[in-house]
């Protein structure tokens, strides 16, 4: 059973409660103030009755007694209208005059027993008021009964009754109709969350409750709702997204392991296959030294890579910006070298803080990645302030459809030229991952044929 049948059923069940005791407790009251109001008239009549009959007899006090009592009886019920079924009695109990039809005689048996008194009692399902009056008059007792027909009031109760039934039962019915209505009105924000969760259910992650108002609790549901249901896309969308990167990253690093493997491969087949001369075989083996090398560096940046998806957080000590600079530069001297690249450095007395081992690798990669874009005697500036390391070169520089996904795994501008200098994709991603680990963030500006700025912001200056 639906929530709105249910709730249609209670209220209806608790209404009609109500308005049935409410029509009972009216109608009992009622009924009780008509029923005392006719039970007051008929005692009334029935004092009335034994008056006029005293003043009868004593009217016809010349006549013999029988005859005086008879007509006496006769001519005070004939009257008195509306005096209802009549019997009078003498003290012996002899019947003086009646008006009783002759079928209704056993009346007459329901004569209250105790004196002056009335009892109420159903005679052929018929409800009467019988009535006993004892009166004296000249010195001689009499008796007056009378039989008050009540079924007037109890008609008037039970058409009453059958009345408010049919009232009550077409407020029910008029009331189920309001509240289906109204409940299914009330309901409708209800009925549509259960379509957006089916929907969310069966994979549209993008379906959403409307929103109602959202002072009722309704409202509040469907927002409630809602809420949850953008946090279910987002992180479905995340997983999706972590998904395919790391199918992309598998693919990419398959693809870039492939050269290097295929090349050792295959200057070690040659070897094996034919004598070769000195030269040759130097030349060979340098290859698979160089390749090897290659898959070294590769092999230290992705478990770096894989060390930095740690939350752990980091021990962020106080340094100064040479302390980064010297031994980065150390690192990346042979490849200045061959390339004749001049460097300029400043600032390298900024406080910083951070793990010094991750920046130096930071800086390192920014250093390398600036050398292989510089031309031939060119120049690479190394700049530290509070807050900001930066890197910039004056070499080929990098289209600005590519700037997006500079620090995408394996992701290469020039994917010929950084193959050429043995680069994996993997240098600027190793770079952004130290940075996010450090609260700052990595800007790049460039132009093609003008060169590269990068900068190491911090979210706020960095001091020890």
């Amino acid at each position: 059973m639906r929530l709105s049948t249910r709730v249609t059923l209670i209220a209806l069940g608790f209404c009609l409660a109500f308005s049935t005791g409410l029509a009972a407790i009216i109608l009992v009251r009622s009924f009780r103030a008509e029923l005392d109001s006719e039970l007051t008239r008929g005692l009334t009549t029935n004092a009335l009755l034994s008056g006029t009959l005293s003043a009868s007899m004593e009217a016809f006090s010349s006549l013999e007694d029988q005859e005086r009592l008879s007509r006496a009886a006769r001519v005070a019920v004939r009257y008195m209208p509306g005096a209802g079924l009549v019997a009078v009695m003498d003290h012996q109990g002899s019947l003086i005059h009646d008006n009783l039809p002759l079928e209704m005689a056993p009346l007459l048996s329901h004569i209250p027993t105790a004196l002056n008194s009335y009892a109420i009692t159903r005679y052929e399902e018929t409800p009467y008021q019988f009535i006993r009056r004892d009166f004296e008059v000249m010195g001689q007792r009499f008796t007056l009964f009378t039989a008050w027909d009540l079924s007037q009031v109890y008609a008037s109760a039970a058409a009453q009754a059958r009345s408010a039934g049919l009232i009550i039962m077409g407020m029910g019915i008029l009331l189920w109709a309001l509240l289906s209505l109204v409940l299914k009105a009330t309901f409708r924000p209800l009925l549509l969350l259960e379509r957006a969760a089916k929907r969310i259910g069966a994979g549209d992650y993008a379906a959403r409750a409307p929103q109602g108002q959202k002072t009722d609790e309704v409202g509040q549901l469907s927002e409630a709702f809602n809420h949850m249901a953008q946090a279910t896309q987002e992180h479905i969308g995340r997983l999706k997204r972590q998904d395919a990167a790391q199918k992309q990253f598998i693919a990419d690093m398959a693809h870039e392991l492939k050269t290097p493997v295929t090349s050792m491969i295959g200057y070690a087949d040659l070897m094996r296959r034919s004598p070769m001369e000195a030269q040759a075989q130097h030349q060979a083996l340098t290859a698979i030294l160089t390749q090897g090398e290659r898959l070294e560096r590769m092999g230290q940046k992705l478990l770096q890579l894989s060390g930095l998806n740690s939350e752990a957080p980091l021990d962020l000590l106080p340094l100064t910006a040479q302390a980064l600079f010297t031994p980065a530069l150390e690192t990346v001297a042979a490849l200045a070298r061959e390339k004749d690249i001049l460097f300029s450095v400043s600032g390298g007395s900024t406080l910083l803080s951070g793990d010094q081992d991750l920046l130096i690798t930071l800086i390192q990669n920014l250093l390398t990645n600036a050398i292989k874009a510089s031309h031939p005697g060119g120049s690479v500036f190394l700049s530290a302030q509070p807050g900001l390391v930066t890197v910039r070169d004056q070499g080929v520089g990098i289209a600005p459809e590519h700037l997006p996904h500079l620090t995408e795994a394996f992701y290469m501008a020039d994917k010929s030229r950084t193959r050429s200098e043995a680069g994996n994709g993997l240098g600027l991603a190793l770079a952004n991952r130290i940075a996010h680990s450090h609260g700052a963030r990595l800007c790049f500006e460039s132009e093609p044929g003008r060169g590269t700025t990068v900068r190491l912001l911090f979210t706020s200056p960095i001091h020890p």
